[in-house]
């Protein structure tokens, strides 16, 4: 829908429209080192990557290994020797409560990547008073739109001056949330233009009042290109239209953004 039909590089022509991907892979298998050096070589000098940290950290309730730590690091170093790590995104199951336990595994993790710009995305609601504690490890937290159940954090879009603020939309299909055949029907959502417009606004009154330094936002409704079109959408909101020509079947499938390019 988005990408040509023919063979392509689809990191580059990725970049010729966006100046920012966030990696999935690496929360299934840490990056080899050689492919992250094929990333960075590929993309624009101010091409930005962040990262999502391994599920061995976030998922798994049995401890790390110094070994695993450092093969995961050892991924992230040709990013940042490039200076394309915005930062790395530590993705938690909404079944991570906040407990004693489980507050002490976050801030172990959180002093052992203290090197590098975090991002911390919790969705249970006992997380909803965190972010003293993430501002404490130089964290920040991730705001996240999704449908809303009992159980589901709760978050006021605001941010405290900082390095950075990471914004994640997975869409509100709310009735296919936990109940699907295929997990890709939970992603299965177009953002309307009036449903993204509140973000735009915080978001440029954010940007305008310098209280961050860095502002990141992806979107996780990927079936049929839907989280493309939202980000075209969401940048001619902020001022900062996609200047690159769209692919033409893409904007007859999403006449949404054909006044969306700059």
């Amino acid at each position: 829908m988005f990408y040509p039909l023919t063979r392509t590089d689809e990191l580059k022509f990725y970049s010729r429209y966006f100046n920012v991907v966030e990696i999935n892979s690496t929360f299934y298998r840490p990056c080899n080192p050689k492919t992250a050096e094929g990333w960075a070589r590929r993309t624009p000098d101010d091409f930005e990557f962040t990262v999502k940290v391994w599920q061995q950290f976030t998922h798994k309730k049995d401890p790390w290994t110094a070994e695993e730590v450092e093969e995961f690091k050892a991924g992230l170093l040709p990013l940042a020797e490039a200076d394309k790590l915005g930062c790395i995104l530590f993705q938690f199951p909404a079944s991570f409560k906040h407990t004693p336990e489980t507050m002490d595994r976050l801030k172990s993790l959180l002093e052992i990547f203290a090197d590098y710009p975090k991002a911390v995305e919790l969705r249970h609601l006992s997380w909803g008073d965190v972010l003293p504690t993430l501002q404490e490890f130089n964290a920040a937290p991730a705001f996240i739109d999704e449908p809303k159940f009992k159980d589901s954090i709760r978050q006021d879009f605001e941010v405290a001056p900082g390095r950075l603020l990471y914004l994640r939309l997975h869409g509100r299909k709310f009735e296919k949330w936990w109940r699907h055949e295929h997990r890709n029907e939970r992603y299965d959502y177009l953002y309307k233009a009036e449903e993204l417009e509140p973000y735009a606004v915080r978001l440029k009154s954010i940007l305008e009042d310098k209280e961050i330094q860095r502002a990141y936002v992806f979107f996780n409704n990927h079936p049929g290109a839907k989280a493309v079109a939202n980000a075209v959408m969401l940048r001619a909101q902020l001022d900062i239209p996609v200047k690159t020509e769209l692919p033409e079947k893409f904007v007859e499938t999403f006449p949404e953004v054909g006044n969306n390019a700059g």
